[in-house]
């Protein structure tokens, strides 16, 4: 029995399995990028300002009512100047921030966690979401990579050989994250009071001028980013609408509710499941990891725990929507401190047999590794590619100079960055006008067919579909087909992945 558990012990404590585990999380990324899917709206419309804007222009409000971090915009922005205007190209830094971020919280893990801290490599390397940021033209994904880098420099600080030079190298890169990623603001928060409270409870560290120094660096860096780009982001009046409900709600209990959505949505995003038996889970390992990890590390714990504190404060003042992709960055602290849940687990267990204590933890951490795997299988191995390009080339291939081309409202953003690839922008294009409310767009889209009616040769290009207030379930398209109908005949349509075209005549039926 003792031999089988040394060799247990060894196989977790493998390079090959560590490595093994990072390099599979690498794959998945890689292959999520060389799908080389086309952008969808939200990516489309941060293109076009890229493309279309020089980086002076970058830096006022965005067109589509985008947001960014300046610092993301302008490696964007450099990306396309020497590699091109394409979209492979707009994922670059993107996915390098994906990677980088595997080996960030494996060298975190390792060395702060230990054996127990490959759950948190496992379940980071295949969380579908992190996969699929990693690919995608927005800053969520490099949101995580400052995040962990700021952790990882700052946990070097606090050995007992630290050198000027790690406060330096923490204080650089500080001062750079805050250009690249909005809630690296958090981390250093939470890494500056934990810097103080070392200082206050061992006399024997570092000066405080260090400290003080790492402080006024960042704040002068982030005083400078606040004027020349966030000003304008914070005082945008449709996003600061856009947002309201995904604000912490004061007093916490006017509105219950709310904290249990955002809740269920982090689950969502760090694990593509939603439901209560892995919110319990989740509840459950992260109380007894930050337990565990304030009584074995206070200092690593205060790294873990501050993050979520300092955002939430943020939160409430209506600085940061607490919502979907907007808390990408915390879910690695999530993910280390359910790591040391099962630490606790087995240290309450070791009491009464340390064999059995070590096989019901990794037990337990392996069938939580399980529920995600499903389906980031589905997803990043078997899943469609979504592509609007082959629909964009038939229409281009097949349109007749008097063609109209009708673009469904949720398409704008994606039409006008492939537009010009497939000579579509130009001639008569009309992009159907959108609108956060579902009626509001029914009857836009309404208004537009009426007035396209009589005319003999309309393409009617859809991609994106939302549910409307009178569609059935999942059938909007057919519905909005079948409202086309009721002027027109069908005499041509292609059939894409997640984009279709139809071109109608509409002078053949009288409007009823």
């Amino acid at each position: 029995m003792q031999a089988t558990w040394q060799r247990v012990q060894s196989i977790f404590k493998s390079n090959y399995l560590w490595w093994g585990i990072v390099l599979l999380g690498i794959v998945l990324r890689l292959r999520q990028y060389l799908l080389n899917r086309s952008f969808w709206a939200d990516e489309a419309s941060l293109a076009v300002n890229l493309v279309n804007r020089n980086f002076g222009e970058l830096t006022r409000l965005l067109d589509y009512h985008q947001a960014a971090p300046i610092g993301f915009l302008f490696i964007e922005k450099l990306s396309i100047l020497i590699l091109g205007n394409r979209d492979f190209v707009m994922r670059l830094f993107p996915l390098f921030a994906g990677i980088l971020a595997i080996y960030l919280i494996y060298r975190i893990s390792r060395a702060s966690f230990g054996t127990i801290g490959l759950f948190a490599v496992s379940v980071f390397s295949i969380s579908w979401w992190l996969v699929h940021y990693s690919s995608e033209l927005k800053q969520y994904g490099s949101d995580v990579m400052v995040a962990l880098s700021l952790v990882y420099l700052a946990i070097n600080c606090f050995r007992e050989d630290a050198q000027a030079k790690d406060f330096l190298l923490l204080g650089l890169v500080g001062a750079v994250g805050i250009w690249i990623s909005h809630p690296s603001v958090f981390i250093m928060v939470g890494i500056g009071l934990a810097l103080a409270l070392e200082k206050i409870t061992r006399k024997a560290y570092v000066p405080w001028a260090w400290i003080i120094g790492i402080g006024l660096g960042w704040l002068l860096s982030f005083g400078l980013e606040y004027l020349v780009s966030l000003r304008h982001i914070v005082a945008d009046e449709y996003l600061i609408e856009y947002w309201s409900r995904a604000y912490v709600p004061l007093p916490p209990w006017s509105d219950r509710g709310w904290f249990r959505d955002m809740y269920y949505s982090f689950l969502f995003f760090a694990f593509h499941r939603a439901d209560d038996l892995m919110a319990l889970v989740t509840l459950v390992l992260t109380s007894i990891g930050s337990l565990s990890l304030l009584m074995r590390d206070r200092k690593i714990a205060l790294l873990m725990i501050s993050p979520f504190v300092v955002t939430v404060i943020a939160s409430a003042l209506h600085r940061y929507p607490l919502k979907d992709r907007f808390m990408l960055f915390l879910i690695p602290f999530a993910m280390l401190l359910m790591a040391e849940g099962f630490r606790g687990i087995y240290w309450l267990a070791a009491k009464w047999k340390p064999e059995f204590a070590a096989i019901f933890s990794g037990i337990l951490a392996l069938a939580v590794v399980w529920q995600i795997a499903p389906v980031t299988y589905e997803k990043a191995v078997s899943g469609a590619k979504e592509d609007i390009r082959p629909v964009l080339a038939y229409i281009a291939e097949n349109r007749l100079p008097d063609d109209i081309v009708y673009v469904f409202p949720r398409t704008d953003p994606v039409f006008h960055y492939y537009a010009p690839f497939y000579g579509l922008d130009s001639g008569t294009v009309l992009i159907g006008v959108d609108s956060p409310r579902k009626r509001a767009m029914l009857q836009n889209f309404t208004t537009d067919v009426d007035s396209l009616v009589g005319r003999q040769r309309v393409w009617f290009l859809f991609s994106e579909i939302i549910d409307c207030v009178e569609c059935d379930g999942e059938e909007t398209q057919p519905f909005y087909l079948e409202y086309i109908d009721q002027y027109g005949v069908i005499i041509d349509s292609f059939d894409g992945s997640g984009a279709n075209a139809y071109l109608y005549d509409l002078s053949t039926l009288s409007q009823k």
